[in-house]
């Protein structure tokens, strides 16, 4: 490794970072590829997704230009041991307090709350595919350095109020990643001499994707099957030898693909499939025609053709994601209303991050710029309308405009919803032997309309039955939306049935 191209690297990063100060167009890109790779939702991950890359090639460059590497050199395998270790118990703690929590509700979720902290309100859920349980920790340790981003990232307050002792799963998830980001820092730094620019980016990628999936999403979380497919190429470039140009460079999508296959034969919801698989497909069969075509063995055969075929599709489906990633999911038309009827006009949007005080109407206003309001609803902080467009939009257009007529310093989020009326059940924890379901929770509100509802009085819960408009993962944020909007203020804890 030479220490220039690491230098070029950072400073390629410093100039992203600049452009992504002067331009929102060119931040709305960077954010596009921080989501697509590490799942970065927010504008938070793409500034550690920024600085990462161009803080950890400086430390290289460090390890280089003062020989510091040759002292570590020796022990780079114990190194390497450690790192993947503590790699295992950070995704293995996830998942053990997943189930503990899961076991206590005899349910394996997905699991949803909502709190309030210093005047901000924020919400999390958690499931199988994607745990926040772990993200508590980013509370703890924002709390222990005297930090208050007041809400203006997902900081993971909510689960940090709910599950027990979080004090100490904090510290053992904040112990598990400085261990991991210490001996993932010192291997790759203790072969920097021998490693290439190449090998040197992709293990970065990976070791960021698992920095990240350990505390937000865990073991079956899109930014893990990532983390596993850079260090599958990382791995088996070093220290798989094999003749077999083939298997060397496929062998990191089979692994991928054996994720996808389970999660599609299993009756879970495994991981995130729905975006990840086709972008891994992307970029490894990428590596496999320039691998081949540059040791001189890309012919043409009925695999080859295969496989580009596949990498045609994967391109167009990932190119697709990254717009929409960039700048929202586009708003349109849809030929199937949620009540069935002959109507190819509809299209639901749904909003959170609102002042709990803003009135309905004023949000009304905004939205009928990009179309005529069929149906809408507010309840606190979420608001919910199904529209005729008066052409396509993205999101992202709405969001920024909402944004600029009503930030309040929270975090704002717009999401595109399929107008689709489907019937899903639910169970409330009140976490309080005072609460009157019947109050706490309209008939109808956002997109959703009560068809049953049944109080369990001992056990201090309330199961619902509920026709929704929307998926189930924003239908639970109506539901805590409308307990909160109508006076619940304490600890709640919302469960799908499967």
């Amino acid at each position: 490794m030479k220490e220039k191209n690491l230098l070029y690297f950072s400073a390629l990063m410093a100039v992203i970072v600049l452009l992504s100060i002067l331009s929102e167009f060119i931040l709305l890109l960077v954010h596009g590829i921080s989501q697509m790779v590490f799942e970065g939702n927010s504008t938070g991950k793409t500034l550690v997704m920024l600085c990462w890359f161009f803080l950890l090639p400086l430390i290289s460059v460090a390890f280089l230009k003062f020989n510091l590497y040759k002292k570590i050199q020796m022990h780079s395998s114990k190194f390497l041991k450690i790192f993947l270790l503590f790699a295992f118990l950070g995704y293995a703690l996830g998942l053990i307090q997943f189930v503990l929590i899961a076991s206590e509700f005899n349910s394996l979720g997905p699991f949803a709350t909502i709190s309030e902290n210093n005047g901000v309100i924020n919400w999390q859920a958690s499931k199988l595919s994607h745990n926040h349980f772990p993200k508590a920790s980013l509370y703890y340790f924002e709390s222990l350095i005297g930090l208050n981003f007041k809400g203006s990232y997902d900081d993971g307050f909510p689960w940090f109020s709910f599950v027990p002792n979080p004090e100490l799963w904090s510290v053992l998830y904040l112990l598990i990643e400085l261990i991991i980001l210490v001996s993932g820092i010192l291997f790759i730094n203790s072969k920097i001499k021998e490693t290439s620019f190449f090998d040197f980016i992709v293990f970065l990628a990976g070791f960021l994707a698992l920095i990240i999936s350990v505390i937000d999403g865990g073991v079956a979380s899109g930014a893990a099957m990532m983390a596993i497919f850079f260090f599958a190429v990382y791995f088996l470039r070093n220290y798989f030898k094999t003749e077999n140009h083939v298997l060397a460079t496929l062998l990191p999508l089979m692994v991928i693909g054996f994720i996808g296959f389970a999660d599609v034969v299993l009756p879970l919801e495994i991981g995130n499939n729905f975006y990840a698989s086709s972008i891994i497909l992307f970029f490894g069969l990428t590596y496999y025609f320039v691998s081949a075509k540059k040791f001189s063995k890309l012919n043409f055969n009925l695999l080859n053709a295969v496989l580009a075929l596949m990498l045609v599709v994967s391109f167009v489906i990932s190119g697709a994601l990254f717009f929409e990633f960039s700048f929202g999911r586009e708003i349109q038309p849809l030929f199937l209303s949620y009540d069935f009827q002959e109507n190819d006009k509809d299209a639901g949007i749904f909003i959170y991050g609102l002042p709990e005080n803003l009135d309905k109407s004023e949000i009304d206003v905004e939205v009928e710029n990009f179309g005529e309001i069929i149906d809408s609803d507010k309840a606190g902080w979420s608001y919910y309308a199904l529209i005729s467009p008066k052409s396509n939009f993205r999101t992202s257009e709405l969001e920024i405009l909402l944004q600029e007529r009503f930030d309040d310093g929270s975090y704002l989020y717009v999401e595109q919803v399929a107008p689709l009326k489907q019937i899903n059940s639910y169970r409330i924890f009140w976490f309080t032997e005072d609460f009157n379901s019947t109050e706490l929770l309209r008939e109808e509100f956002l997109a959703s309309r009560i068809i049953q509802k049944t109080d369990n009085y001992k056990n201090n819960s309330t199961e619902i039955i509920v026709e929704e408009r929307v998926l189930y993962l924003w239908e639970m944020l109506s539901i805590l939306s409308e307990a909160r909007f109508n006076g619940f203020k304490g600890k709640i804890l919302l469960i799908k049935n499967s």
